[in-house]
């Protein structure tokens, strides 16, 4: 059986505490960082699952839906709305810009990469 997996950047201290939440949270996920799977930088989240590959927010969406945690699955689904599918793209590009800051200010691991 192919396991759905999740790679994230090692390097980003939001990207470490998203895996580590969906550790807890989901079954049947595994989580590597991207020098793990053989990358030497990772622009978004990647979720291959169901013989595809989801990134950035899609990624996001479906791994919510895939939660142990009802509120998380149903997020999951609000995401994946065509007229909030936008919105939440928007959010993930942000958060995507600015999570060396955002590391800091939630005092997780900085990223030591500039917006790659």
């Amino acid at each position: 059986m192919i396991r759905e997996i999740v790679v994230y950047d090692g390097d980003c201290g939001i990207c470490e505490w998203s895996a580590k939440w969906v550790r807890r949270h989901s079954t049947g996920i595994d989580t590597v960082d991207h020098t793990g799977y053989g990358l030497k930088h990772l622009s978004s989240v990647w979720f291959m699952a169901d013989g595809r590959k989801y990134e950035g927010a899609k990624a996001v969406s479906a791994i919510l839906k895939r939660s142990r945690l009802k509120t998380a699955r149903w997020i999951g689904i609000i995401i994946d709305i065509p007229g909030c599918r936008l919105m939440a793209q928007g959010v993930y590009f942000m958060v995507a810009k600015n999570r060396r800051r955002l590391s800091k200010l939630f005092g997780l691991k900085v990223c030591t990469l500039q917006n790659r």
